[in-house]
């Protein structure tokens, strides 16, 4: 859109998902984009591939006021570099989780409401076109109501970023806020498919595969205020990257497995299963639809999809399971 042309964007963490973010935003010739990092090789390289300005620091970024603040930093500094660019007047889009525990998050939500800011938290997969048809269904009944859901997602966490060790990535350091609680996107998409929780009971474990000093392996039973149970796995241990919704309402059942990438529907009046195909054939287009969004937003076009509040839900559960 012409008046995204007229953005300042900065984004904070020059990482994998910090760099997607910047491609993005270039292909949607989104303005004025800046890199901030304090790694070197990483400026170096944000300014050869997205040709723009970089700072070893945000409080020189912020001096170029922008308009949009993205931070993918390490989970550890998410609130405190947000709360940085809010009172700075910018626009947000905080990389999830949220934080790593709630400190901060309600003076973040007051500056917030107070500059009156747009600010979004990481959630890509509500922007996929399975989970968005799923969520129709939820939402139109036609399974009747959800009685509860089994979901299993994981990775082989070596293989997230084979390029370099991951051994010294934020996911296998607790210091940088890592581990699986807060790294999926699970607890995330379960509220928004099925509402708030009202109880919460699990297990987390290291399993020593990986020599990290994260948990790479958690369990959770969650009892949804609908009354629905779920049942959620989720770690950096499946050798085949895993992520599996089953979904069982009183008349009838949603299934979905990321190999496939389709939503299979079963409903008592049908002899044999719906199929819909609604692959987003290129994983980027998610990350695409939510910067799409995120824009929009800046410019004041829609609401944020998951705001400070609901990401501070979010964030509750995970501290929960956690402990």
């Amino acid at each position: 859109m012409k008046q995204f042309k007229q953005l300042k964007v900065i984004v904070i963490g020059l990482g994998s998902i910090g760099m997607r973010h910047a491609r993005n935003l270039k292909q949607l010739n989104a303005g004025d984009i800046i890199g901030v990092d304090i790694d070197p090789s990483r400026n170096a390289e944000f300014s050869r591939e997205i040709g723009g300005l970089t700072y070893d620091n945000l409080s020189d970024a912020l001096t170029v006021n922008p308009d949009l603040s993205i931070i993918s930093s390490p989970n550890k500094f998410h609130i405190a570099q947000a709360q940085m660019c809010a009172e700075s007047g910018s626009h947000l889009f905080i990389e999830k989780p949220l934080g790593v525990t709630l400190d901060g998050v309600d003076k973040l939500l007051k500056t917030v409401i107070e500059k009156e800011l747009f600010a979004h938290v990481g959630s890509n997969w509500k922007f996929h076109k399975s989970f968005q048809f799923i969520k129709k269904l939820v939402d139109e009944n036609k399974i009747g109501k959800i009685t509860g859901a089994q979901i299993l997602a994981g990775q082989w966490l070596p293989d997230w970023h084979p390029w370099e060790d991951y051994r010294q990535g934020y996911s296998a350091r607790k210091d940088l806020g890592g581990g699986i609680v807060l790294d999926n996107h699970e607890f995330d998409c379960i509220t928004w498919l099925l509402g708030p929780v009202e109880k919460i009971v699990g297990f987390t474990e290291i399993s020593g595969a990986l020599e990290i000093n994260t948990e790479d392996v958690a369990c959770a039973c969650l009892k949804m205020k609908s009354g629905a149970l779920v049942t959620l796995h989720v770690d950096y241990i499946q050798r085949k990257a895993e992520r599996r919704y089953h979904i069982s309402g009183t008349a009838g059942t949603i299934k979905w497995d990321v190999s496939s990438d389709a939503v299979e529907l079963f409903t008592i009046d049908q002899k044999s299963p719906k199929v819909i195909k609604t692959s987003n054939s290129e994983i980027n287009q998610m990350y695409m639809d939510q910067m799409c969004h995120v824009l929009k937003g800046v410019v004041g076009i829609c609401a944020p999809l998951t705001p400070i509040l609901i990401a501070k839900d979010i964030l509750s559960l995970q501290m929960n399971l956690a402990e």
